[in-house]
């Protein structure tokens, strides 16, 4: 089970991952003809801070499932690498993605009320006169897909608390290795 939830996991993170690094580029690309334009024809391009303000905002959002689910985040382990007891390890890790899970739960819920109140009152973005509750919704589904790769790693550590998770994968994939071998 954990194996096919790790699969899923992993391809959904990747997905949006390739997603936020094609939106990166693209900023990049408006970026630089934004400059160019500037600086030969004294003329920019129309929305391009509101262009740069959404995208890379949605970029971050959909990178921290992949960086925190691959572990690539930045992050300071002084205390658990030093730690023998994989029990100990996970059950600190549990509590930091329990915090993470909550904080991350809590901010969808603005986005839903701020979508609803944008909705109400016909909200637009300044230039392209995009509905504000479309912005408001995409960015609570990048928030819940963030939450719920917290919360499946929570409930790993969960599990790695009362088990020795990090032995059994150890020497599963020493049997693959065995395995691939014959």
């Amino acid at each position: 089970m954990k194996k096919t939830l790790d699969r899923v996991v992993d391809r959904v993170t990747l997905v949006l991952t390739i997603i936020s690094a094609v939106m990166f580029a693209c900023i990049i690309i408006v970026l630089l003809l934004n400059i160019i334009l500037r600086s030969a024809f004294s003329s920019g391009i129309y929305g391009q801070y509101e262009i740069v303000q959404y995208g890379i905002m949605t970029c971050v959002g959909l990178g921290v499932s992949r960086t925190t689910y691959t572990n690539r985040h930045i992050h300071v382990n002084l205390l658990v690498d030093k730690l023998k007891s994989w029990r100990l390890k996970s059950a600190i890790l549990f509590f930091g993605r329990l915090i993470c899970t909550v904080t991350y739960g809590f901010a969808t819920y603005p986005f839903i009320a701020t979508a609803k109140n944008a909705a109400k009152y016909f909200k637009i973005t300044d230039l392209y006169h995009i509905p504000f509750q479309i912005v408001y919704w995409v960015f609570f589904v990048i928030l819940v897909i963030t939450t719920l790769v917290f919360f499946y790693q929570m409930c790993v550590y969960f599990v790695g608390i009362f088990t020795n998770y990090e032995e059994s994968e150890k020497a599963e994939i020493a049997g693959m290795a065995d395995a691939g071998d014959a």
